[in-house]
């Protein structure tokens, strides 16, 4: 049988519902990512057509909804109580934010799929509420290291852009009903991927990495101080375009080159910890980097936006290309790259939290797909970016195919993985005489 945890929320800052919560989300993460990859085959011609349409928003929500942000939202239930060394204030809560959080993006993806508005911002009022009540859980953790820790920092504000991003967003699908926003629907609508794929997304990445890179590669420079001033050049970058998109006033140019250089100076810095590292490059590494290098492209990408607008036919393909770059590029190398590494131990955690029996990470991970995952689906993104920038449907048909070849893979052996967290049976690798339990 196994042992009963204590519960209490006085005596243990850590009690079960919190013990598996990330693991709730990592599953439904993955899931969705599954889902979106073996979708794109089948949706990347109406990207390539037009990016606005039913399709292509139901399989972009999937990703950054479905997949990003459940997979941050896991990440930062044990990472934020670890860092801070303070627990959730509400624990009985956190369950009931991820069940909103499931059914509100479930029902947000197929409302998209079947062009439904009214349905589509009805359950989007679901996803805001869970969104608020878990920025009522993180931010009372965030708050007190607000301005001395980078990560604290970082992640603190970009749990706000979070909540104004979902704000927007269900304006803009309120909008959609009863027309009453003013101004070009593009330019609201940029303005919320902005919020949301740079204030939350890659304000988190990159507080994150601040401190994770340095842990897994060990260099022999330190981070520098003016680490935390990127996190802020970001922040008040994001926010001067998204204000300018929204009221259409002048300096989109001006606030998108402040975010490219704060950008820069973020990958000036993850290069010199990788340059001094003392450790060799794991696959966790090798798809940071790529991330890196995806994130350069989709600073071209988006500076070139800046100037031509997303209005005419190749501007669109543009748009479409910059969406890629940043989504799967950028985003998904990162989240694939650190879930090798925070996954299995987030299990072992869990399966500690219940008394079942010890199993270490080595023993709870699949490392032979890695490298097939890693080309696979970094070959299906330069196709599929050649592809829509060339105009050749077939070529992004073909580069999505080697995108959800790498994809499911991944999402198998990861599932896998995420499953010991859920049943107390042993990986078969732990069938060895020489095996060394952790301590």
């Amino acid at each position: 049988m196994p042992a009963t945890p204590q519960t209490s929320d006085a005596a243990n800052p850590d009690p079960l519902w919190i013990g598996r919560m990330p693991i709730h989300f990592f599953v439904v993460a993955v899931t969705s990512f599954a889902a979106g990859v073996a979708a794109m085959p089948f949706v990347i011609g109406d990207v390539a057509v037009f990016f606005y349409q039913i399709k292509p928003l139901a399989l972009v929500h999937t990703f950054t909804l479905g997949w990003i942000t459940a997979a941050m939202m896991g990440v930062m239930y044990r990472y934020v109580p670890a860092l801070t060394h303070r627990p959730i204030p509400f624990p009985r809560m956190a369950f009931a934010q991820f069940v909103l959080y499931v059914f509100g993006v479930v029902g947000m993806i197929v409302h998209f799929a079947i062009g439904l508005w009214l349905g589509l911002w009805t359950v989007a009022i679901v996803v805001v509420i869970s969104i608020l009540t878990f920025a009522a859980e993180m931010i009372p953790c965030l708050w007190p290291s607000a301005g001395s820790g980078v990560a604290e920092t970082g992640m603190l504000l970009s749990v706000c852009f979070l909540v104004l991003a979902a704000a927007i967003g269900l304006t803009l699908g309120i909008d959609k009903t009863y027309d009453f926003l003013g101004g070009s629907v593009l330019t609201n609508l940029a303005s919320h991927v902005h919020f949301a794929a740079l204030g939350w997304v890659t304000l988190t990445i990159c507080a994150v990495s601040y401190r994770m890179i340095p842990a897994f590669l060990l260099p022999k420079e330190k981070l520098p101080p003016a680490a935390i001033w990127q996190l802020y050049a970001l922040t008040i970058g994001v926010i001067g375009l998204g204000v300018t998109l929204l009221i259409r006033a002048p300096g989109v140019a001006f606030w998108s080159i402040l975010i490219a250089a704060s950008l820069l100076a973020y990958i000036f810095t993850i290069g010199r910890l990788v340059r001094t590292r003392r450790m060799p490059l794991d696959w966790t590494s090798r798809h940071a980097i790529c991330g890196v290098a995806w994130l350069i492209v989709a600073i071209a990408t988006g500076l070139v936006l800046t100037v031509t607008g997303a209005d005419g036919e190749y501007s669109s393909r543009i748009a479409a290309a910059y969406g890629v770059t940043g989504i799967l590029g950028w985003i998904s190398n990162f989240i694939i790259g650190m879930s090798y590494q925070l996954f299995p131990g987030f299990v072992t955690r869990a399966r500690t939290s219940v008394g079942w029996a010890p199993v270490t990470i080595a023993e709870l991970s699949i490392p032979r797909p890695r490298p097939f995952v890693f080309i696979a689906y970094n070959l299906g993104i330069a196709m599929v970016v050649c592809g829509l920038l060339a105009g050749s449907i077939d070529l992004g048909v073909a580069g999505s195919a080697w995108i959800a070849a790498g994809g499911l893979v991944y999402a198998a052996a990861t599932l896998w993985t995420l499953s010991f967290a859920y049943r107390s049976s042993m990986p078969s690798a732990v069938r060895t005489d020489l095996r060394i339990l952790p301590s």
